[in-house]
């Protein structure tokens, strides 16, 4: 597959939020989505963490100006890439090409999904530009793949079982783990979010938590974090 890069990058300042550059080649919806979402992110606040937060961001408190630290520190380009293709496909990474790009797809905008969870799915990605523990690759989802009630557990968005697919986390400091995280943070100590923000957060929080295929693993987050 050949990649055409632009030797053009446009940058976009957020007033006390930090900056991101976007290529050219990223059309004007998906630039203003990309663009809000994070102006978004920028205005959270919190108290109380939980541990698992302060370990993955470093941070003791929900503050928004250093989430946006944390993804500007790790993502020096957004570019528009398919990833693949799929229906469920928002963002990507591709750490061989350049660990420091993130793709997004037209589905960025088309998902009809609260702001909240496709916030989670670029800090997800975010995740994957880290050199540490070789980008945090996932694992591949047992078969069968079931949750506690014995149910066939599939994406929330594609519908799609989620057995043999590599789509699954074994520890809490992967992508899948971060985004659960994240999620389950704002729902549970976000104190400027609305009622909205704060179901769609534990809506989307429960469902990344089953990408935890570790069982043992899952019900540790799970009692940290509620």
């Amino acid at each position: 597959m050949r990649f055409k890069f632009s030797l053009i990058i446009l940058m976009f300042t957020f007033p006390a939020f930090g900056q991101v550059k976007m290529d050219p080649s990223v059309p004007a919806g998906v630039r203003q989505q990309l663009t809000e979402d994070l102006e978004f992110v920028g205005t959270l606040q919190g108290r109380g963490t939980p541990a698992l937060f302060q370990e993955i961001f470093s941070s003791p408190a929900l503050n928004g100006a250093e989430l946006l630290s944390f993804f500007n520190e790790r993502v020096q380009l957004v570019n528009m890439d398919d990833c693949g293709g799929g229906p469920a496909v928002g963002a990507c990474v591709r750490p061989y090409v350049d660990p420091s790009v993130m793709w997004l797809t037209q589905n960025y905008v088309t998902f009809d999904i609260p702001r909240i969870f496709r916030l989670s799915v670029v800090f997800h990605e975010a995740r994957h530009t880290e050199v540490t523990n070789d980008f945090w690759h996932h694992a591949t989802c047992p078969v069968p793949y079931r949750d506690e009630s014995g149910n066939d557990i599939v994406g929330i968005i594609s519908g799609t079982k989620m057995e043999g697919q590599a789509a699954c986390d074994l520890t809490p400091y992967g992508s899948y783990g971060l985004q659960a995280v994240f999620l389950k943070t704002i729902e549970k100590t976000c104190s400027n979010c609305s009622d909205k923000v704060l179901m769609d957060a534990q809506l989307f929080g429960d469902d990344t938590l089953k990408r935890i295929s570790d069982v043992n693993v899952r019900k540790s987050m799970r009692d940290a974090l509620n």
